[in-house]
C-alpha cells in the first residue's frame, strides 16, 4: 500500500513535465534501460544493437542532452542525424514510434535539447537521467513495460551477456542493485594508466567502508546501477545535479532497504578522457594524467581513516547505552580485527565527529529508539554515505594525508584483498574483482 501511494504521489507531483504518456494496450517491453548521451558518436547505436537479451524485448531510452555551457548547437548532431536518417526504419508500439536496433531491442529517442533547449548546467546529467527514468516509470505504470527495474548506464559501457537476467539474483527486498565494473584499455597509454589508478581509488574507498562495517559499502556509478521502480518513487527520483547524482540517489535509496552488490561478469567501461561532467571519472582521469607520475600521486585516502570509521561503528552498542562519555576515550578502546586506535587518531576522529554534529544526533537516536537494533538503524540514517565521506575528509584535512599507491603497501590496515607489494594497478584491480566474486 505504501509503495502504491508513493508511486501515485511521484507520478502526479514529481516527474518531469512534458513527457509523452501514451496509452498502451499491452506490454511491449520487459526491461527498460536509460542512457544519457551528450557529444556521442553514431557508433553508440551499433553497441546498443548488441545489448544482451533479457527475458523479452528491451526498451532503451536514449536521453539526448546538452548543457547550456556548451554553445555549440550541433554538439549532438552526429548521433541525432544517424537516428533520423530516412534510411533507418521506425516502428510503432501502439502510438509510440521507436527505432528497432535488434530483434529484441527498441530505442526511444528522448531529445531534451529539441524538447526544451539546453539543460541548465547545474542540473546536467542528473536531469537527463531523471527525465529518462521518469519516462520509463510512467510507461511501466501505463502498462507498456512489464519489468520493475529502472536500469541505468552510460554511453561508454558494454553490458555483460546476463545483465538483465542477473537482476533476478538481487535480494527480494533490495531497493537497488549495483553491477561490478572494470575499465578496458584504449589506445592512449597515458589515459589507460590514469584510469587504472582512478578505478583503484574507487575500489580502495569501498574496501575501506567494507572493512569498517559500513552499510554504505557499494560503488555509486550511474553506468552500473539499477533501481526498483517503487523505491525510485519513494526517494523522488534522480537528483538534478551536474555530477554525483548517482552517489546521492544511492545514498537515499540505502536508507529504504538493502542495495545488492551483484556478482559475476563485469560491465566494461571505456578508458577515455571526458569533460562531459564537471567532476567524476572523466575529469579525474584527465587530472591524474596531467599531473605526471600517476603512481606517485596521492590519490588514496589514508587507511587509518577507515580504522577510525571502524572504531566508531564498533562503538555503537556502547553509544546506545551510555548518554554521556568521552568520545575519544571510547574510540581508542575499540578493537577491530585486533587493531586499536592511537590516542592521537582517536582525538582527531572525536573532533571530526563533533564538527559533524554527533552529540545532538546521538541524543535524537536515543530518544527515538528502545533497542540497540533500532538505535543502529537511526544512527545509520543520520551517519549516511554522505556524512561518512565527510568524516573521512575531515580526518584528511586535520592531518591524515592522502597516500600514493606505493604508500599503501606499508600502511595498515591493508585493504587490498590480499597483502601484496605488487604495484601494477591492473593486477590489484583483478584481485579486487576476485575478492568480490567478479570475473
Amino acid at each position: 500500500m505504501r509503495d502504491a501511494l508513493a508511486l501515485r504521489r511521484y507520478l502526479s507531483r514529481y516527474t518531469e513535465d512534458g513527457l509523452p504518456a501514451p496509452h498502451f494496450t499491452r506490454p511491449h517491453w520487459d526491461s527498460a534501460l536509460v542512457l544519457p548521451a551528450y557529444r556521442e558518436q553514431p557508433a553508440l547505436l551499433q553497441r546498443l544493437a548488441r545489448l544482451p537479451a533479457g527475458s523479452g524485448r528491451t526498451l532503451v531510452v536514449l536521453v539526448l542532452n546538452r548543457p547550456d555551457s556548451d554553445l555549440d548547437p550541433r554538439a549532438n548532431a552526429a548521433l541525432r542525424d544517424a537516428l533520423q536518417n530516412p534510411a533507418r526504419p521506425r516502428a510503432m508500439r501502439d502510438t509510440v514510434a521507436v527505432y528497432p536496433l535488434a530483434p529484441q531491442v527498441d530505442l526511444y529517442l528522448l531529445d531534451l535539447e529539441m524538447l526544451r533547449g539546453p539543460t541548465p548546467r547545474a542540473q546536467g546529467v542528473g536531469l537527463a537521467r531523471k527525465t529518462g527514468c521518469d519516462l520509463a516509470l510512467q510507461w511501466m505504470d501505463g502498462g507498456g513495460i512489464s519489468g520493475q527495474w529502472l536500469c541505468s548506464t552510460d554511453a561508454d559501457a558494454t553490458l555483460p551477456p546476463d545483465y538483465f537476467a542477473r537482476l533476478q539474483t538481487a535480494a527480494p527486498d533490495a531497493v537497488a542493485a549495483v553491477f561490478p565494473f572494470h575499465h578496458t584499455a584504449g589506445t592512449d597509454t597515458a589515459c589507460n594508466a590514469a584510469t587504472a589508478l582512478y578505478e583503484l581509488r574507487l575500489h580502495h574507498y569501498v574496501l575501506g567502508l567494507e572493512y569498517a562495517g559500513s552499510p554504505y559499502a557499494f560503488h555509486t556509478l550511474g553506468s552500473c546501477l539499477a533501481v526498483r521502480a517503487t523505491a525510485y518513487a519513494h526517494v523522488r527520483g534522480v537528483p538534478r545535479r551536474a555530477g554525483a547524482e548517482d552517489f546521492y540517489l544511492l545514498n537515499k535509496l540505502a536508507k529504504l532497504g538493502p542495495v545488492s552488490r551483484l556478482q559475476g561478469e563485469t560491465i566494461s567501461l571505456q578508458s577515455r578522457f571526458s569533460t562531459r561532467v564537471p567532476f567524476g571519472t572523466g575529469p579525474a582521469v584527465a587530472a591524474i594524467a596531467a599531473a605526471g607520475n600517476p603512481r606517485g600521486a596521492a590519490l588514496f585516502y589514508h587507511p587509518h581513516g577507515f580504522s577510525a570509521l571502524a572504531a566508531l561503528l564498533d562503538s555503537l552498542p556502547a553509544l546506545a547505552e551510555v548518554p554521556q562519555q568521552d568520545m575519544a576515550a571510547l574510540l581508542v578502546k575499540r578493537d577491530h580485527r585486533g587493531e586499536q586506535l592511537s590516542p592521537a587518531l582517536a582525538r582527531q576522529a572525536a573532533a571530526a565527529l563533533e564538527t559533524l554534529g554527533i552529540t545532538p544526533a546521538l541524543q535524537h537516536c536515543r530518544r527515538q529508539t528502545t533497542s540497540a537494533a533500532q538505535f543502529q538503524r537511526h544512527f545509520h540514517q543520520w551517519f549516511d554515505g554522505f556524512r561518512t565521506l565527510k568524516f573521512i575528509h575531515a580526518l584528511r584535512d586535520s592531518g591524515l594525508p592522502p597516500c600514493s599507491l606505493q604508500d599503501l603497501a606499508s600502511l595498515a590496515p591493508q585493504l587490498w584483498p590480499r597483502a601484496t607489494t605488487v604495484q601494477d594497478p591492473a593486477a590489484i584491480a583483478a584481485a579486487v574483482r576476485e575478492h568480490w566474486c567478479w570475473r
